[in-house]
């Protein structure tokens, strides 16, 4: 390998703090618990002596011929049931399902599940205590975001100050090839006992060769970054992206992240909106709650769509500004009464815009590396968008019922 990826990433950084508390401390600390629990000990025997009389006197009472004892209040049946138990082990889940959900690491915030496509689910990683959007529910309560004009203006970020890190992409079985870290990887162990690799890798750095979403893809080398990839379960890879060198975290927080990863139920993606008619030509490539359109506004909701069938299995995750895509989504406006029932199109960019009513929400359709539809085409898609109610996100339809 060009660099020792592990000596790197393993590296001393800074000095270790110094201790919170002194020996003094945690004396002092100690002695006031002993007298704490001698005292909780005496109230429980007095407690206990007023309860053992107050059950004596019941007792009695019942015996003497007292009235019937009453039935319970609450109809057990109505009672809400057990929660299910979370699942040991990752299900075999169909595309567009999530199967994890967001945790924490000592250093690091994993979101829920916010791009799912064909091929695989994706999370934000991030620092600092921060963390982006981690599901569709939370991207609905968000405020909106607007330029100067009043239309959807791109932001850098949701949050303010967020130190974004990088992303957990699991790939579903057999959707990913990892020829790149199989050849040239540095083998780690995890702690429950799963092998990762560790090598130089890219996150949608290239588009795949051939034909939009078809074959494996070729690496563009030129800004490779340490990626740390493991099989979490039978032929399943996951792996965790970094965005640059400057930001990529000391090994032991890499394998903090990918130990971290446990399964959940599995659980279709929602989408916001529904089409008054099907876009007929073209399939479903990835749904996401908006953190990958942030050039497109406040979005809340979109999907992606391609005439060209998805070719599996794919070395990294999709570069989307450079495969043809048809891309639909529903997005949070000021609630400005001038743009209320706007469309606004742009042939030269294949673009449209649709103010709702009250112009607190709108739609969009836009086309990258596409020669149709037409123009003509997208004004009638975008009109045929009906959004949901934004700011109820477990009413959402799932987006495979929405595009079959």
């Amino acid at each position: 390998m060009e660099r020792d990826l592990r000596t790197l990433l393993t590296s001393v950084r800074d000095d270790a703090p110094p201790p919170r508390l002194s020996v003094d401390d945690i004396t002092a600390a100690g002695r006031h618990l002993v007298r704490r629990r001698r005292r909780n000990a005496l109230l429980s025997s007095a407690g206990g002596g007023v309860v053992t009389a107050i059950a004596a006197v019941t007792a009695a009472f019942m015996f003497a011929g007292g009235p019937a004892a009453l039935g319970p209040a609450v109809d057990p049946s109505s009672l809400p049931s057990a929660a299910s138990p979370a699942p040991t082990a990752f299900a075999a889940a169909p595309p567009f399902t999530t199967t994890y959900k967001g945790y924490q690491t000592p250093s690091y915030q994993v979101s829920d599940p916010d791009v799912v496509t064909v091929a695989y689910q994706e999370s934000a990683i991030s620092g600092s205590g921060l963390f982006l959007d981690p599901s569709p529910a939370q991207t609905a309560a968000q405020p909106s975001v607007t330029n100067r004009t009043g239309a959807p203006g791109a932001t850098p970020s949701r949050i303010a100050d967020l130190t974004p890190g990088g992303s957990l992409v699991v790939y579903r079985p057999d959707a990913f090839d990892p020829a790149v870290f199989e050849k040239g990887g540095d083998k780690l162990q995890l702690p429950h006992g799963q092998v990762a690799l560790l090598a130089y890798a890219g996150s949608g750095s290239t588009s795949p060769s051939g034909p939009p979403l078809a074959g494996k893809g070729a690496m563009d080398h030129g800004e490779m970054v340490p990626t740390l990839a493991w099989q979490y379960m039978d032929g399943a890879w996951a792996a965790i992206y970094w965005s640059s060198w400057e930001d990529v975290p000391p090994l032991d927080d890499l394998i903090a992240i990918a130990d971290g990863l446990s399964p959940a139920a599995p659980r279709p993606f929602p989408v916001a909106f529904q089409t008054a008619s099907p876009v007929r030509g073209y399939q479903l490539v990835a749904v996401s709650n908006g953190r990958d359109l942030l050039d497109e506004g406040e979005i809340v909701s979109a999907v992606r769509l391609s005439p060209t069938p998805a070719r599996l299995p794919i070395i990294e995750p999709y570069d989307f500004d450079n495969i043809g895509v048809l891309t639909l989504a529903v997005g949070r406006g000021d609630g400005n009464s001038k743009l209320a029932g706007r469309l606004e199109c742009e042939p030269d960019r294949q673009h449209c815009t649709k103010f709702l009513d009250s112009g607190s929400a709108y739609t969009v359709a836009s086309t990258v590396g596409l020669k149709n539809p037409s123009g003509a085409q997208l004004t009638q898609i975008t009109l045929s968008i009906k959004p949901q109610n934004l700011d109820n996100a477990e009413s959402w339809p799932p987006a495979t019922k929405v595009f079959e």
